[in-house]
């Protein structure tokens, strides 16, 4: 049955729930704060240890296992070892162990075969570089610009004083986005220009929903972004799926010293850091293997 919002649930529980249809569910994860820890400079993030392993194991029992992130999805594919070359072409998991990486917040994709961009996404590249040209050359102290290709971040996590970089930061890519027609989507210390074409962590949910004919949702994540995808199971869980058939859903916010009021809120589960996350994800992992249910 669809799960009511609101801390309606603790770990075991969700271990229960989610090992009851594995072949019709459908698993979303965030990386950075979910899989990973936050760590000073995004270059230096790493999952924690065994995770690109358990993934693959879900996939093995799973309707779907996909990670779901800002990073680009090659930077994904490389760091959870889910292909074995930069382009995604071979992989080093059986096809069904098979896990999809979802990256830029969905812009880029990966189901097996090569990474898949956006149709949108490309014709914005000119005005992503004319935003990442004017954030680097306005100097702000603290401040530090990434590209991602597709979108770009100014991030101030390192700043001497991250308050008064973020009180810069924020500005400048609001000035930014009016001037682009890119949009400011702000998360933990940091604020990403994104193209305008609806491509969020919620239009990813809904679209593999759809596409997968999943009757069962979950996602766990951390950060502002993650909740639009909360907001899509909410939707999701409201209305029906193909033919009328009812969805449930369970969203899982991972906290730690950066929480999301918003999501924490919205979560029918909060766990207290990464290695809670990865920890539920091994007991699903064991309880699956062991023979847990994989009938809807």
């Amino acid at each position: 049955m669809p799960l009511s919002q609101g801390h309606v649930m603790d770990a075991s529980g969700a271990v229960d729930w989610l090992a009851a249809s594995p072949l019709t569910t459908a698993l979303f994860t965030d990386f950075d704060g979910t899989l990973s820890p936050i760590v000073s400079r995004p270059e230096d993030a790493r999952s924690l240890p065994g995770v690109p392993a358990l993934l693959k194991r879900l996939a093995a029992q799973m309707l779907v296992v996909a990670v779901a992130s800002g990073r680009p999805a090659g930077w994904l594919l490389e760091h959870l070892a889910l292909a074995s070359e930069p382009g995604g072409e071979a992989l080093t998991a059986a096809a069904g162990e098979r896990v999809e990486a979802y990256g830029l917040h969905g812009l880029e994709h990966w189901i097996g075969s090569g990474i898949q961009v956006d149709d949108g996404a490309r014709a914005w590249q000119p005005l992503i570089a004319e935003a990442r040209s004017e954030a680097i050359a306005a100097g702000l102290v603290g401040v530090e610009v990434e590209d991602k290709r597709f979108s770009v971040t100014l991030h101030w996590r390192n700043a001497p004083d991250p308050i008064a970089a973020g009180a810069l930061a924020m500005p400048l890519a609001e000035r930014l986005g009016a001037s682009t027609g890119l949009i400011a989507r702000p998360g933990k210390s940091s604020v990403e220009l994104v193209p305008p074409i609806g491509v969020d962590k919620g239009s990813v949910v809904r679209r593999r929903v759809e596409t997968s004919g999943a009757r069962r949702v979950v996602f766990l994540g951390d950060d502002v972004s993650d909740v639009l995808a909360f907001l899509a199971i909410d939707d999701l869980v409201a209305g029906a799926g193909g033919g009328g058939a009812p969805i449930a859903g369970l969203k899982i916010a991972v906290t730690g010293e950066d929480a999301v009021p918003e999501l924490t809120e919205l979560a029918d589960l909060v766990l207290d850091g990464p290695e809670s996350a990865v920890a539920l994800l091994t007991e699903l992992a064991r309880h699956l293997e062991a023979g847990g249910s994989k009938h809807p």
